[in-house]
C-alpha cells in the first residue's frame, strides 16, 4: 500500500500521479495500479513516469479504472504492485526517443537517467499528440531536444538521418512505421509494447506477441522488445 502524494493536471485527459512508494526502479518498467477493491475486476498497468519522493505515474484517462485513478487526491491509498517488466538501456551517447501519447510516460525517468550516466548524451524526444494536448508540460524539467507532431503522423517529423538508435512507445500502429522506417536505413531500434495486460506477473497471457525468439509475454520478457525481433512488425 502506498499514499498518493499529489495529484497534478497535465492537460486534457492526463495526469500526474506522485506517490511516496519507494523502491528501485529501472527505467522502462511499470506497476498494476489498484485504487478500488472489486470493480474494476483488473488493475491497470502504468509505465513509471519519474522516481522522485517516491514512484510517480503519467496517466491518460481512458475507461472506468483511469477515472477512479483521476479523482486520488493527496492522502488517499492506493496499490502498487511491481516494477515490473525490463528496461531500456540507458548508456547511450545518443539516442531518439519517440513516443505517442501515453506512450511518452517511460521516457521521462529515462532521460534522467541517461543524463546521469552520459551527461553529453544527444537525446531528441519526438512527442506525437492529439491538437488539444501539451504532453510536452510533463518534460519541462528535462533538457533535451523536443519535437512535437501535433496530429498527424509523427515519423513525418523524425529525422532518422541523424539517428543511430530508435526507442518508441505509443500507439502498435505508430512503432510498426517507426521499426519500418529505420529498418530501412539499418537503424537500429526498441519498443515498448502497450499490450492489454491482465495479471502483469506472465500467468494470464493476455500481454502474448510473436517474436523470432518465439511466443513471449509483454509482461514478463517485455515490454521492451527489440523491433526487429517483432514479427508482426
Amino acid at each position: 500500500m502506498a499514499k498518493i502524494l499529489e495529484n497534478i493536471d497535465v492537460c486534457k485527459d492526463y495526469f500526474i500521479l506522485r506517490t511516496d512508494f519507494k523502491t528501485k526502479i529501472y527505467p522502462g518498467q511499470f506497476f498494476m495500479l489498484r485504487a478500488w477493491e472489486n470493480y474494476p475486476t483488473l488493475s491497470r498497468p502504468i509505465s513509471v513516469y519519474d522516481v522522485t519522493e517516491g514512484v510517480d505515474f503519467l496517466v491518460e484517462k481512458r475507461g472506468i479504472g483511469t477515472e477512479i485513478l483521476e479523482k486520488l487526491e493527496a492522502g488517499d491509498d492506493i496499490k502498487l504492485y511491481g516494477p515490473f517488466g525490463n528496461t531500456f538501456y540507458a548508456n547511450v551517447d545518443e539516442v531518439a526517443l519517440v513516443g505517442g501519447g501515453v506512450g511518452v510516460a517511460p521516457f521521462h525517468y529515462l532521460i534522467k537517467e541517461i543524463q546521469k550516466l552520459k551527461p553529453e548524451s544527444k537525446i531528441t524526444l519526438y512527442i506525437g499528440e492529439r491538437e488539444e494536448l501539451e504532453l510536452e508540460k510533463a518534460f519541462e524539467d528535462v533538457k533535451c531536444h523536443i519535437k512535437i507532431k501535433k496530429g498527424g503522423f509523427i515519423t513525418d517529423i523524425i529525422d532518422f538521418e541523424k539517428h543511430e538508435l530508435i526507442y518508441a512507445c505509443g500507439p502498435e500502429i505508430m512503432m510498426k512505421k517507426v521499426v519500418e522506417l529505420a529498418k530501412a536505413r539499418d537503424i537500429k531500434t526498441y519498443v515498448s509494447l502497450e499490450k492489454r495486460m491482465g495479471c502483469g506477473v506472465g500467468a494470464c497471457l493476455s500481454c502474448s506477441c510473436d517474436t523470432r525468439g518465439g511466443r513471449k509475454r509483454s509482461c514478463k520478457e517485455g515490454p521492451i522488445f527489440k523491433g526487429s525481433d517483432l514479427l508482426d512488425f
